[in-house]
């Protein structure tokens, strides 16, 4: 299988003060294309210093980070600017546009990335069908409930055809039948066009649509299995 992230030797050590705070201690693992990874783990376990270092946000202590076979410590901040590209981002909350229609803010990537308006209008609709949004793509996100905003944020976030999702806590800010919507929605993208996903959760609930669940506790990775 290809293998879209490789972690190895992961450390990092913040200072507090004089204080110096070892939030990863050396984790290690791989994923592959087509992998749907939960990675969980109770507060100051490492998660978001976890998350922070895959999606090339921050630099590591020791280790290194593999995306797409691209060695993120090896390059300077414009490389690492290109690097996160790769890496299509969905965060608790949403971050769109408040002035931009649905459509508007998941082309923007391509947009910026200068695709031109027939392509982008193409891939844009394509995309907000595979997450059954095209009736909605003329509303504003103020029109849209919370589960259509991250359906949107999601969309975004596969527009630019990435390596692989990144999920910071997607449903913290959803009840429970909509987290389960979303969370089905992004099980089925990950089977139905093999979008490869690594879901950063502490919510059992979330982890439990993943294929494979990687805990940490205490920087370390205490398990790594396949459900």
């Amino acid at each position: 299988m290809n293998t879209v992230l490789e972690i190895e030797n992961l450390q990092k050590i913040y200072m507090m003060g004089q204080v110096p705070v070892e939030a990863l201690a050396g984790v290690s693992f791989k994923v592959d294309h087509g992998e749907l990874v939960a990675v969980q783990g109770p507060s100051g376990s490492g998660k978001s210093t976890l998350l922070n270092l895959i999606g090339a946000l921050d630099r590591p202590s020791e280790g290194s980070v593999t995306i797409g076979g691209i060695d993120a410590a090896t390059l300077d901040d414009n490389d690492l600017a290109e690097l996160r590209e790769k890496v299509g981002f969905v965060f608790q909350f949403f971050n769109l546009i408040p002035r931009l229609n649905a459509r508007e803010n998941v082309e923007l990537p391509l947009l910026v990335a200068g695709v031109d308006r027939e392509e982008r209008r193409a891939r844009t609709e394509d995309v907000l069908e595979k997450v059954g949004l095209v009736d909605r793509m003329d509303h504003k996100p103020s029109e849209l409930s919370g589960g259509e905003r991250q359906r949107v944020a999601i969309a975004r976030a596969l527009i630019a055809e990435p390596n692989f999702l990144l999920l910071d806590e997607p449903t913290g800010n959803l009840d429970t039948k909509t987290a389960a919507e979303i969370m089905e929605l992004v099980s089925g993208l990950n089977q139905e066009i093999g979008v490869t996903v690594i879901v950063v959760t502490h919510d059992p609930e979330v982890a439990s649509f993943a294929r494979r669940m990687i805990r940490l506790v205490d920087g370390l990775i205490a398990s790594d299995e396949v459900n």
